[in-house]
């Protein structure tokens, strides 16, 4: 599937719109309102330099961005290019620390550490590939996902008992949720990590009040 990225037109001076092009890459250039770059229509990247990173920290507007990239509705995610712990501010490393982790944690904005524009750039398309492509297991919390295998596994997760392993199991075992409604004990004890007890308890699950 072709990859989409617009670019801050801000970011021109960067040269990392003209290596996307490079790179045979369709991407557009806005005065974006949030972040640096937005791939897919899905994902809304705030890149900084090292030195910008901790600015930001300094005088506040990190968290600002933070706040603004979450409203998007977008997956966030922060590429930073450079060691932030390795610049000519005047900052302590547990200021930079108990930022980083309030991005992860308070923000649950992931921040991935670049070695320069040609890395930030690879980042982004390996991002873009990710989600035309999700990792196999699928877990139910976070932005939800349009494709229709991603849809299954959040149903089948939502069942008793029944996580992000497991649901990739049953689905592997009998392809459809039809047939993993309609499987009998024996054939659900079958699947790996389904015992006789989850087995049961599914069995009579999607029979109940019949």
């Amino acid at each position: 599937m072709e990859i989409t990225i617009i670019a801050d037109n801000r970011e021109r001076s960067s040269g990392i719109p003209q290596l996307l092009i490079s790179r045979n890459i369709k991407t557009k250039t806005f005065q974006l309102v949030v972040g640096d770059y937005i791939i897919n229509d899905s994902i809304v990247v705030e890149r900084k330099t090292k030195t910008d990173f901790i600015q930001s920290i300094i005088n506040g507007r990190l968290f600002a961005q933070c706040e603004g990239m979450k409203k998007t509705g977008l997956i966030p995610l922060i590429i930073v290019e450079g060691n932030p712990f390795q610049t000519a501010r005047n900052i302590k490393p547990e200021a930079i620390k108990g930022a980083l982790l309030s991005i992860s944690l308070a923000w649950q904005i992931p921040v991935i550490r670049s070695s320069g524009k040609e890395d930030t750039v690879e980042l982004m398309i390996m991002a873009a590939h990710q989600h035309f492509n999700p990792p196999q297991f699928i877990y139910k919390k976070g932005r939800n996902s349009k494709s229709k295998q991603n849809q299954k596994h959040f149903f089948i997760q939502n069942l008793p008992g029944i996580g992000p392993q497991l649901a990739h199991n049953l689905l592997t075992h009998f392809k459809t949720i039809e047939s993993i409604i309609l499987a009998d004990i024996i054939d659900l004890i079958e699947v790996e990590g389904i015992g006789k007890k989850k087995a049961t308890a599914l069995f009579h699950f999607f029979r109940e009040g019949k």
